[in-house]
């Protein structure tokens, strides 16, 4: 059955297992496209844009991802954690005459807001999305990580820098989509491999560069065996210590190997009846991106841990189930429409609670149940008044959607929606998009030459304001991020944080798939890489005979 998207006026199609889950979870057909429901929910999610504001309780400076024009009450971690003030103290009265969307916008204007969502962090202020770091900066939707810097939905690594995608590693430079690796520099799509560098699809590999799509080895370079003497007085060669030898090094990882070898269409590790790419350790998803561990879902995009959902992004690293319609969150049962609420259940409509369940339009709410906008209610009370909410948004249209986009706390050039799903602000705007009006820093002049050898770069570096050559913006290195590239062997890098990430997205397969032929057997094959695209696709069954 289909019906037609109000958004973008696309066919929408719902199948039988799609009106299952909603009938279970009580809601309606949704009115809105896979697509337009995730660039909806994107919008509400800031993760890498933060400024200087004050806490609005201590009055302490602080770092947030709410812009200081914002009209919102923000608070700093301290503040929100602590115990001098209480969420339910700005609870509202139920209004069966106004637009439920309406009265929560009313709240959102009122209940103060966690400054940045970090969580049992230490020494790392400067995160994002993030939980249970130490000594990390400007890493955003990371958990359990130490020591770490510049990276980007990752997990469980130490002393790690510029990364994407990146699991229980250590000592890595520049890896994404990776796992276990130690000691490695530019890897894609690898796992359990230990001083690699410049490679692709690599699996338990040793002391291998410039290599792709090999099985256990060691001393290779270009995929050709070398004696162990041989292989270290080779790499020598490269002295990698120097920038300009590693920008063609860089070179050939982006370009020569990708063009060199077959790629697989998906990719999918112990994985059953799934379709999507990037799956790991998954069954029964269906169009799913980027998830690990997850059973029984659809419409999954950045998922760890989630069963029995739909319509789910960024989740993670805590296992969630019966959800729908949720971004940023973790750790949730039997919950709808919530953004970046994490160890909750039985949530509805929820923005910024943590450790709750049984609350329906609250916000900023800790260790609470039974509330509705915020308003404490006993559990018979709060029963009956739910079913009367949940009434009048089927009477308004608005039970069983999003919030909408423009209550999103943030501009849409501000979020994920425009750096994965862009849009030109007069196209945002007419979808009913917020727009922030960006203070972008413009292009500096400075006097100051990185050495060419990382081996010839003193201390002083830390205190001088370099300039990118992608953005022509100012950025500086940590004295922590000199000491990393120090050790490694690698010099420093010429661009910012900010573009080192965006090149790294951009390398990532599209988050969709396409009909093409495998270009080993001819089959028709669903793939992440389209027809125009100039990469060797194959089928699994052609590129495991390749690899193996």
């Amino acid at each position: 059955m289909t019906n037609t998207c109000k958004q973008c006026g696309v066919e929408n199609l719902i199948i039988d297992s799609d009106r299952s889950f909603y009938e279970r979870m009580g809601l309606e057909d949704p009115v809105f496209c896979v697509l337009c429901r995730l660039r909806n929910r994107m919008s509400w999610r800031n993760e890498k844009r933060l400024y200087k504001r004050k806490c609005d309780l201590c009055a302490k400076d602080i770092i947030t991802i709410y812009s200081p024009d914002k009209k919102f009450t923000v608070y700093c971690q301290d503040c929100f954690w602590g115990d001098k003030w209480n969420a339910l103290d700005y609870g509202m009265e139920i209004d069966f005459n106004k637009p439920f969307f309406e009265q929560f916008s009313e709240l959102m204007k009122k209940v103060p807001r966690l400054a940045i969502v970090n969580k049992k962090s230490e020494n790392s202020e400067y995160c994002n999305y993030s939980y249970a770091n130490k000594n990390c900066y400007l890493t955003f939707g990371n958990h359990y990580e130490e020591d770490c810097l510049y990276g980007h939905y990752s997990t469980k690594n130490r002393n790690c820098v510029d990364y994407l995608h990146l699991y229980e590693s250590e000592l890595c430079y520049d890896c994404m989509f990776t796992k276990n690796a130690y000691n490695c520099v530019c890897l894609s799509n690898c796992e359990n491999c230990n001083n690699c560098q410049f490679s692709i699809d690599l699996k338990g590999c040793k002391n291998c560069i410039f290599c792709a799509n090999l099985r256990n080895k060691k001393y290779y370079i270009f995929n050709e065996e070398y004696s162990e003497e041989k292989y270290f007085e080779k790499l020598k060669t490269f002295n990698l210590n120097s920038y300009q030898n590693y920008v063609k090094a860089k070179q050939i990882y982006l370009d020569d190997l990708r063009l060199k070898y077959p790629v697989k269409a998906i990719d999918q590790v112990n994985c059953e009846n799934c379709v999507g790419s990037n799956l790991h350790n998954s069954r029964n998803l269906h169009y799913c991106f980027d998830c690990a561990a997850c059973e029984d879902s659809k419409y999954g995009w950045q998922m760890d841990e989630t069963y029995d959902s739909m319509d789910m992004t960024c989740m993670g690293y805590d296992r969630s189930e019966l959800c729908y319609e949720t971004i940023g969150c973790s750790g949730l049962f039997n919950c709808i429409s919530c953004d970046s609420c994490w160890h909750n259940n039985d949530l509805r409509y929820c923005n910024l609670c943590f450790s709750s369940k049984n609350c329906f339009g609250c916000i900023s709410v800790h260790h609470g149940e039974y509330s509705i906008l915020n308003k404490k209610y006993s559990k018979d009370e709060y029963e009956k008044t739910v079913s009367k909410v949940i009434d009048l948004m089927k009477n308004t249209s608005e039970w069983g959607q999003f919030f909408p986009q423009n209550l999103s706390p943030f501009g849409y050039n501000e979020t994920v929606a425009g750096e994965y799903m862009y849009l030109e602000e007069t196209l945002a705007k007419e979808k009913g998009f917020n727009w922030a009006k960006l203070d972008e820093k413009g292009k500096i002049n400075t006097d100051y030459l990185i050495p060419d050898d990382i081996r010839d770069v003193d201390n002083k570096i830390t205190t001088k304001v370099l300039g990118c050559l992608v953005c022509g913006k100012g950025y500086k290195v940590t004295p922590q991020e000199v000491s990393f590239y120090r050790q490694i062997g690698i010099p420093i890098p010429r661009s910012c944080s900010d573009c080192r990430d965006d090149e790294r997205v951009r390398l990532r397969p599209p988050r969709w798939l396409w009909k093409r032929k495998c270009g080993k057997c001819g089959a028709e094959i669903d793939t992440t890489y389209d027809e125009g695209r100039s990469e060797k696709v194959y089928c699994e069954n052609c590129y495991l005979k390749e690899v193996y």
